[in-house]
């Protein structure tokens, strides 16, 4: 009886808070009121809290997630032990716990922030982090943190990856705490880190150290119906000498004196740059065999927007991609894979620049399965390896290239070390000894990083007690788990899986320029996450 009234409820129009439920004015104590067993008779608690959190659940979840996007949580750019704007996260989360009635502890130096609500052993985990990958202004069509809503869809760096839904779960625990409920099997903990886009080492001190484990652990951070398996993060560098330009520029040739490709390692890069000097060649000539490179490859790309202009002595072609995040990069277009075919076909000086272009251009364009590298595999459950070339700059007199990959189960870590060790060494002899892989220096800069990928319990009550909400709510009866390739603080936590936010079907905007969800997306996760939260641990344990 149970599972058919919930499903009824799951069934109904569009949450009624987009259109002002008018139950749920006034303050918390009256808007429970209307939906207590007085109000709701013969309504088990658990459908007055599924109607309570679809009808009034929705504004306050924007309105606590607009506040968590105004901190400038970039963890690339400020680790959490230094950045003001985590403390002042700190600081509104830990008002709001008490304000709710949660405990609350930082551990670390402002690593990981735990909310606490109950007694005894932890029984539910509900992981999120608070850093965000940065937000270019000029990659955006307004600022990243001043998040606004625009035809049904909320805007700002974070609200999809991960603060929006860690307003779904606090949302969710304070309705249920207004409703009377409370945790039945033991205390709920909300974990939130603070370096998943850059430096897990917080995190994963606190998997460490802080036992015993929740019984179940979800990770709002990936995807739906229910993520049981992830893909090995890696993170892989080649790097060449820039060299000293020829006291005499070589006749007929340009010289490659600059490039820029990329943001940050997990986002596949949206524009490129290659500074040129025209060295050998007549200014107007050096400008002109630049535009008939980039004509030449239109030809055989009609998808390539390319610019060329002069600055001063010279000429920069800029080369316009699509961003979207590393793991889905078959969903975007990189516009180094661009910027490095029209380079092919320009008469350029060796030098580092031009190496490691050359390279791009014939073991990285148009491939995003480690083909032309030698590297690629597949897996029944976990797809194909994934290979993307993200960031190219030059410093110091080098220039790097920083390639991400997300490989799948199915070869152990020496197997996939040795095809990577073979892919520098083809890479070595295709730019006669030019490029080479990074190696790690002492302080641990640079290196190869290999990660192993996460597999839980598919049949395992936590799995299928997710699965079962995911089909009642999208009345999706053959959804079945699923694995990504993006690697979440899951991963820390055996035995934990992945839980939304992302759709199937819809374009993940959690690392892009203008990330977004729709009111309709963040309602549902709020939706989903909150009846998770009651089976999982408000429920009395079985008789």
């Amino acid at each position: 009886m149970r599972t058919r009234l919930l499903a009824a409820l799951c069934f109904l129009l569009p949450s009624l808070a987009l259109a002002g439920d008018a139950r749920c004015k006034g303050t918390p104590k009256a808007r429970a009121a209307r939906f207590s067993d007085k109000a709701l008779k013969g309504k088990s608690p658990a459908e007055r809290y599924a109607e309570y959190v679809k009808a009034c659940a929705l504004d306050e979840v924007v309105d606590i997630t607009q506040s968590l996007v105004r901190f400038k949580t970039v963890s690339s750019e400020q680790p959490a032990a230094k950045s003001p704007e985590v403390a002042a996260m700190r600081r509104f989360l830990e008002k709001w716990a008490r304000e709710h009635g949660l405990g609350f502890r930082a551990v670390g130096e402002n690593d990981v922030f735990e909310l606490a609500w109950g007694e005894g052993e932890p029984r539910l985990g509900l992981v999120f982090h608070g850093d965000v990958v940065p937000a270019p202004a000029h990659e955006w069509k307004k600022p990243p943190f001043e998040p606004y809503v625009e035809k049904g869809r909320l805007y700002g760096r974070g609200v999809e990856d991960d603060k929006g839904p860690l307003a779904s779960a606090l949302v969710a625990i304070s309705l249920a705490k207004e409703l009377g409920l409370s945790p039945r099997q033991g205390k709920v903990l909300v974990i939130i880190g603070n370096g998943e886009e850059s430096d897990w080492s917080g995190m994963q001190k606190y998997a460490e150290t802080q036992k015993p484990h929740p019984t179940h652990v979800i990770s709002v951070d990936s995807d739906f119906p229910v993520v049981a398996a992830q893909g090995g993060f890696v993170a892989w560098q080649l790097e060449a000498e820039l060299g000293i330009a020829p006291a005499q520029p070589t006749a007929g040739r340009m010289r490659a004196v600059d490039v820029t490709a990329g943001e940050f390692l997990t986002q596949v890069p949206g524009a490129a740059v290659l500074k040129l000097e025209p060295a050998g060649l007549a200014p107007d000539k050096a400008l002109a065999a630049v535009k008939d490179a980039v004509a030449a490859v239109h030809k055989a790309r009609p998808s390539l927007q390319a610019e060329v202009k002069q600055e001063g002595t010279q000429v920069v072609l800029t080369t316009h991609g699509k961003a979207v995040h590393a793991s889905v990069a078959e969903e975007g277009h990189n516009a180094m894979w661009d910027l490095a075919a029209v380079a092919a076909k320009l008469p350029l000086e060796p030098n580092g620049i031009e190496a490691l272009l050359g390279v791009v251009a014939s073991r990285f364009d148009g491939d995003h399965w480690g083909e032309k590298l030698g590297v690629a595999y597949q897996d029944t459950l976990m797809g194909r390896l994934l290979v993307a070339p993200t960031v190219l700059r030059v410093k110091e007199g080098k220039v790097s290239l920083s390639i991400n990959m997300r490989r799948p189960q199915g070869k152990d870590s020496a197997t996939f070390n040795a095809s990577l060790d073979e892919a520098a060494a083809l890479l070595s002899r295709d730019s006669g000894g030019r490029v080479k892989e990074l190696k790690a220096v002492k302080g641990g800069e640079g290196g190869r990083y290999v990660g192993d990928p996460h597999v839980a319990d598919t049949s395992g009550p936590l799995v299928t007690t997710l699965l079962d909400i995911y089909k009642r709510h999208m009345n999706e009866p053959e959804a079945t788990p699923t694995s990504v390739r993006g690697g979440t603080y899951a991963r820390l936590f055996p035995r934990a899986v992945d839980f939304g936010p992302a759709f199937p079907g819809d374009l993940y905007t959690g690392h892009a320029p203008d990330e977004s969800i729709s009111l309709d997306n963040l309602d549902a996760v709020t939706r989903m996450v909150a009846e998770a939260l009651h089976t999982l641990a408000l429920t009395p344990p079985a008789k």
